[in-house]
């Protein structure tokens, strides 16, 4: 009689075991659910954000070696005397950037502005133009505008490196892949038609992650007899690519950081600094109750 209990209770015992060990393994299949508003929140809060601190924007001039970079896309030396250079050089060009609405960029001649199409204008435009793409690029990774807005449904999924959050704003579609840290490691966009990847990288800082450099790949969509040409023409994607790169270092304004040197590269190109200085804050308008 003891042997047959013996048996029936190592029998019981083993049962139970098992229906123990199906039952975590049950519960380790369950993932984690994650409460997706706190996430977001935490998320948000994890970035140096300087409208937290009732700053809007800034604005600085803008210091620009127009000597350096004309000799390195001529690949000669340029006399100080050279009309066109003295033209440019004596501009003064400023921007005021608003982290919700971008950057605005403005140069001022003394005496007449310069003709439009002429060299001056011509080589001012491009200066102002690569002044803001560099900061509408970083504006949205400084207030927040790189995540989900109140319109925008998204969601975040745990993947083994962190998180992926996908949004979804109806006329776009986004990707962003974070770290365990909430840090954004790589990212892709879609709006009509163009897909644009961005590779970003982030300093510490006692406020929050601080972007210090940007890497872009849009992809733009050939359509119709523009498609149709480039794909008879050529074994490659009918899609144009265009890449860019920008690097950015900081100073203090007041106790807060705005970018002091830009450097940014287009493709294959040349890479071309220019720095901000004398820059003041503008702080946050208050909301009318």
């Amino acid at each position: 009689m003891n042997q047959l209990g013996n048996k029936q209770c190592g029998k019981s015992l083993a049962i139970a075991l098992m229906m123990g060990a199906v039952s975590l393994a049950s519960s380790a299949q369950q993932p984690t659910k994650i409460d997706q508003k706190a996430l977001l929140d935490q998320t948000r809060h994890a970035y140096y954000l300087p409208s937290d601190r009732g700053i809007q924007g800034f604005t600085c001039n803008v210091s620009f070696d127009w000597a350096g970079v004309l000799e390195r896309a001529s690949g000669r030396k340029i006399p100080a005397k050279t009309p066109t250079l003295v033209a440019l050089k004596s501009a003064s060009t400023t921007v005021t950037n608003d982290y919700a609405k971008g950057a605005t960029v403005k140069a001022t001649y003394p005496g007449e502005q310069p003709l439009a199409g002429s060299p001056v204008a011509s080589r001012q435009k491009i200066l102002n133009n690569l002044v803001k793409a560099s900061l509408d690029g970083w504006d949205p990774f400084l207030s927040n505008r790189i995540f989900p807005l109140e319109a925008t449904t998204y969601r975040f999924e745990p993947v083994p490196t962190g998180y992926r959050l996908t949004l979804d704003g109806g006329t776009f579609f986004s990707i962003l892949d974070l770290d365990s840290r909430l840090k954004i490691t790589h990212g892709e966009s879609h709006l009509n038609g163009t897909t644009t990847e961005f590779t970003p990288e982030f300093d510490t800082s006692t406020h929050g992650w601080l972007l210090t450099s940007l890497k872009t790949v849009t992809t733009h969509a050939a359509t119709g007899l523009a498609a149709e040409t480039k794909a008879a023409s050529s074994s490659s994607s009918p899609d144009d690519e265009d890449k860019a790169s920008f690097i950015y270092s900081y100073q203090f304004v007041d106790d807060l950081l705005v970018p002091k040197r830009v450097i940014v590269q287009y493709g294959d190109g040349q890479e071309t600094p220019y720095e901000l200085t004398d820059c003041t804050l503008v702080k946050s308008t208050p909301a009318k109750p």
